[in-house]
């Protein structure tokens, strides 16, 4: 599958896969988030759907996450607003991005429905069955 680079910020790309509603997260090996990165992480997103004037799905690669603290977790959590998004998966194809999404999920309410998922494949195969999605014509 071909990307599309559609942006980006410190540490942080953003890619799409051939269809503009759903945006991959993909940061930099040995990430830390911190509540710094995560806000301006959700306001990347939330200007790309607002931009795109349609609700987008999200892929995001935990591979490379080395930590996250409970502030960027609530930072994602206020953030993911169900008016601009129609889903998250997180992918977790390593036993420590499995340990960190479990947590996440378990400590975190999101407003749109999110999976755990082993590559950004699956992540973009599980989005595009998703009620709500805007169809890409």
């Amino acid at each position: 599958m071909s990307y599309t680079k559609v942006g980006s910020i410190p540490h942080v790309e953003y890619l799409t896969p051939g269809v503009d509603d759903i945006l991959v997260i993909s940061p930099d090996a040995s990430y830390k988030d911190a509540p710094e990165r995560s806000l301006a992480t959700v306001v990347f997103q939330q200007n790309y759907a607002r931009t795109l004037g349609k609700k987008i799905g999200l892929v995001v690669v935990m591979n490379n996450l080395l930590s996250q603290d409970a502030e960027s977790r609530k930072i994602y959590s206020e953030g993911t607003l169900a008016e601009l998004f129609y889903g998250v998966a997180i992918v977790v194809g390593n036993p420590m991005a499995r340990a960190i999404g479990i947590f996440t999920l378990r400590l975190t309410k999101v407003a749109v429905p999110t999976k755990l998922v082993e590559t950004v494949e699956d992540g973009i195969a599980w989005l595009e069955t998703l009620p709500g999605r805007d169809r890409p014509g």
